[in-house]
């Protein structure tokens, strides 16, 4: 019975009382959400390409966010599939290929897309992580336990820029946030919200506290749900996927959403 009770009062003390340190966070904005082109401008040009990410900044959003994945040769490639199927009709998993192969195999372009593009490393996009005043990037992982191998790749890209100031990596994983955070804890990190599991707000509240979160990323369906004031009273930015039209925008301001992605930047702007 003492076991007991004393379970409920760490439950207790953890949920309400609790707080972890956070990393600082200076470009957030005070009268509205920061917007992220969200894989570039996807809309205008094919998505998670180096003129896709140029075309958000011409179009005036604020950062960008892209997804980013291990090459066979270990190679930090952006990509958001685990394949390259949808994008260039072949079905081969982009861990089969080695970045060169995945050079040879051109991407299908959006409407009145002029340029041709191929899928960048993540060093390539430098030049736009310069003019950008925040980067989100994207760990794509394909299983709860995956090894977690390309976390130690984009740590050496870390270390090797001075992006820190300005670059949250989340992931829909939280064992990939845990492990991040435990070996360069000076990286923002946004554990992304996921909904597909039983009780997903408890799910996603325990496993933000146990990979100590600086940022929670929801989906636009919960921006009124209870996690979000329970985040922000944990002192957590919460930025909110993927708003493409106005309304969902406006209920993002209303609801004091920190930042947005969206795909649809002139709808937004």
């Amino acid at each position: 019975m003492i076991f007991f009770a004393a379970t409920i009062i760490i439950i207790f003390y953890l949920i309400f009382f609790w707080n972890w340190r956070k990393n600082e966070q200076q470009f957030y904005l005070g009268g509205r959400p920061i917007i992220m082109g969200h894989r570039g401008s996807p809309t205008k040009i094919t998505e998670n390409t180096e003129p896709s990410f140029e075309k958000a900044l011409d179009q005036g959003v604020d950062g960008v966010e892209l997804d980013i994945r291990l090459t066979q040769d270990k190679k930090i490639v952006v990509f958001h599939d685990d394949n390259l199927l949808r994008l260039s009709g072949v079905n081969i998993g982009v861990k089969d290929l080695a970045y060169t192969e995945m050079l040879t195999h051109t991407l299908k372009k959006e409407k009145n897309q002029k340029e041709k593009v191929v899928a960048p490393q993540l060093e390539d996009l430098l030049p736009v992580f310069n003019k950008s005043a925040v980067i989100n990037i994207e760990i794509k992982s394909d299983s709860l336990f995956d090894s977690g191998e390309i976390i130690d790749y984009l740590i050496s890209f870390l270390d090797n820029n001075n992006l820190d100031y300005k670059c949250i990596v989340s992931c829909f994983n939280p064992l990939m946030i845990w492990r991040l955070r435990r070996k360069r804890p000076q990286t923002i990190t946004g554990l992304l919200y996921t909904k597909r599991v039983p009780l997903h707000s408890i799910y996603n509240m325990i496993w933000a506290m146990v990979c100590r979160a600086d940022n929670l990323h929801i989906h636009y369906d919960f921006i009124d749900s209870w996690i979000v004031g329970w985040a922000k009273r944990k002192g957590m930015r919460v930025n909110s996927y993927t708003i493409n039209n106005g309304t969902i925008y406006k209920k993002a301001i209303r609801a004091k959403i920190d930042g947005i992605f969206t795909d649809n930047i002139e709808y937004i702007k």
